[in-house]
This record gives structure tokens, C-alpha cells and sequence, in this order.
């Protein structure tokens, strides 16, 4: 049985975590400049603070370290304002879920203004009662408080909500918390591990009809 719906929004509705991996590359040609190979890398477990620490550092940039940051926030901005794609099926199930009475809404680590940027591009924010973000409510998605809040606001039973997720540390929360997780595939997330947290593993959002059925069954 489903009721409500919780969903992520980077790799699970929409098709964005490309460029959350090459960010760096894309700030960096918006200065003329080509990175060296394994930036990604270097990057990875760095705050937006101490990555600005760092390509000034290593690419000796001129800038002040706010201005790199307000640089990489610009570059992510556009991207979401101007080129980021629904994933396939993610528009239609959404509306099929909908048609059900299955409440929908998004919780996502992303920043508030930047995420609605995205989700009125793709026309999915009209098809979301509600868009929660770690930064405004202090909570990550290692901890099921997130999931938590966001259900009380829906009104329904851990057991009558999924959650939709491509990241496995998420999915792995929300299972363990109770909540039936539909894993939805993305290349950059380890897919059998994801599916070892998933009540259902989806290949991507276009069989709205197969989910269903089998969401009615577990």
C-alpha cells in the first residue's frame, strides 16, 4: 500500500549528478581555465568552503576565497536554472502517483532556491505538496529525522510511505527506519548495494504501472 511519496530530487527525479561531479571542471572553464585530471576526486569530501580553499591554492587563483564560493554557487545555479533534465518517466509517474491520492513531496540536501530553480525548469514542482531541505530543517539523510518530519507533514504511516532514492546511504536510512525505499538507478550511485536497501529497485521511472501494482503488494 502507498499513500505517500517521498522523493529525492539529484539522480532519483532529476538528472543532475553529472554535474555535481564535475562542478569543479565547470568553474573552473568559466575562468578560462582547463582542470587537471582527478580534480573530482580531490574535491570530493571537501565543504564548498574548503573547495575554495583549494582551487585557489592549486590554480593559484586571484580571487578571494568568497568569491570562488559565490563562483561555484553561480555555476551550479545555471546549471539547474538553464540545463538540468527531468529523468526519463519522472513527470509522468509523479502524475500517475498523484491520480492515486498518493501525496508527493521532495527532501533533498540541496540548497532551497537552487532546487526550485531545477524543478520548475523540468515543470515538477507543481506536482510536489511540499520541498524540504536538509539546510533549512538542520537534518541530513543519515539520520531518519528528515524522513520523519517530512511524512508528519504529510499525514501518513511509516508503512504506507516510500521513499524514492538513488543515494545508498539514504536509502539505507529510510529502510532501516521502516519506510518501504524504492531504489531508483543512477550512474553514479553503487547499484548493488542499492538494491540491497530497496523493497524495490527501479531502472529508471518509466513503468509507473509495474511499481504500483507491486507497491500495493508489500
Amino acid at each position: 500500500m502507498i499513500q505517500g511519496a517521498i522523493f529525492d530530487a539529484d539522480g532519483t527525479l532529476l538528472d543532475s549528478m553529472g554535474m555535481w561531479e564535475t562542478v569543479g571542471d565547470r568553474y573552473l572553464a568559466t575562468l578560462g581555465i582547463t582542470a587537471r585530471p582527478g580534480l573530482r576526486a580531490e574535491l570530493f569530501p571537501l565543504s564548498l568552503a574548503e573547495c575554495a580553499v583549494y582551487l585557489k591554492r592549486a590554480y593559484k587563483l586571484s580571487l578571494s576565497h568568497q568569491a570562488i564560493e559565490d563562483g561555484i554557487n553561480d555555476t551550479i545555479r545555471s546549471f539547474y536554472r538553464h540545463q538540468v533534465q527531468a529523468k526519463a518517466g519522472a513527470k509522468e509517474f509523479l502524475t500517475a502517483l498523484r491520480a492515486r491520492g498518493v501525496t508527493c513531496t521532495l527532501a533533498t540536501a540541496t540548497d532551497r532556491s537552487v532546487i526550485l530553480e531545477g524543478l520548475a525548469r523540468t515543470e515538477l514542482l507543481p506536482l510536489l505538496e511540499g520541498v524540504y531541505t536538509c539546510g533549512d530543517l538542520g537534518m541530513d539523510k543519515r539520520s531518519p529525522a528528515l524522513f520523519h518530519y517530512v511524512r508528519e507533514q504529510m499525514g501518513t504511516e511509516i508503512g504506507e510511505t516510500w521513499v524514492f532514492e538513488d543515494a545508498v546511504h539514504a536509502a539505507s536510512t529510510a529502510f532501516q527506519a521502516g519506510y518501504r525505499v524504492a531504489g531508483v538507478a543512477d550512474p553514479y550511485s553503487d547499484q548493488r548495494a542499492l538494491r540491497k536497501v530497496s523493497h524495490l529497485y527501479l531502472p529508471d521511472l518509466t513503468d509507473f504501472p509495474g511499481f504500483y501494482e507491486k507497491a500495493q503488494e508489500i
